[in-house]
């Protein structure tokens, strides 16, 4: 009997047929292993894949980029500590936090904490603002009794 899996019965129920053997013509053209010696990123042929032999710098790994989320977290953090005295702060967490919005989607949580916290600094600047503006008033309205002139 023979055994249920052997890959010589293609028309076996549960047993995908093997692929097909790559052809020469199905590896691009400036790859690794590539046909006729070809290396890769248009280097020339027989040059070594994996870079200078003498070690020269590589760039930074890529990754996501989260410079203006972080920057914009950091200056809404700022804003909302300084408690409303640092305006330009949390104006700048909140045009930031939109521009990494814009361009950095996988930095969420860096940008959505930057435009909560600029606006909460702005809410609490023009609060202070407020408040200092009143006290200003009120106590220039206070009549003290002591600038009358007697005679």
């Amino acid at each position: 009997m023979s055994d249920p899996r052997s890959p010589s019965d293609p028309d076996q129920p549960g047993v995908p047929p093997a692929p097909p053997a790559p052809s020469a013509s199905s590896y691009p053209s400036s790859g690794y292993g590539a046909p006729g010696g070809a290396s890769p990123y248009g280097a020339p042929a027989g040059a070594s894949p994996y870079g200078s032999p003498y070690g020269a710098a590589q760039g930074a790994p890529s990754g996501d980029k989260k410079t203006l989320s972080l920057i914009s977290m950091i200056t809404g953090i700022v804003g909302v500590v300084a408690f409303g005295w640092f305006l330009p702060a949390s104006i700048a967490a909140v045009i930031l936090g939109f521009m990494g919005k814009k361009r950095e989607p996988g930095a969420k949580g860096f940008w959505l904490t930057g435009i909560i916290t600029g606006f909460v600094g702005i809410a609490l600047t023009i609060l202070v603002v407020g408040v200092v503006i009143l006290a200003i008033v009120a106590a220039a309205s206070v009549d003290t009794g002591m600038n009358q002139f007697t005679y």
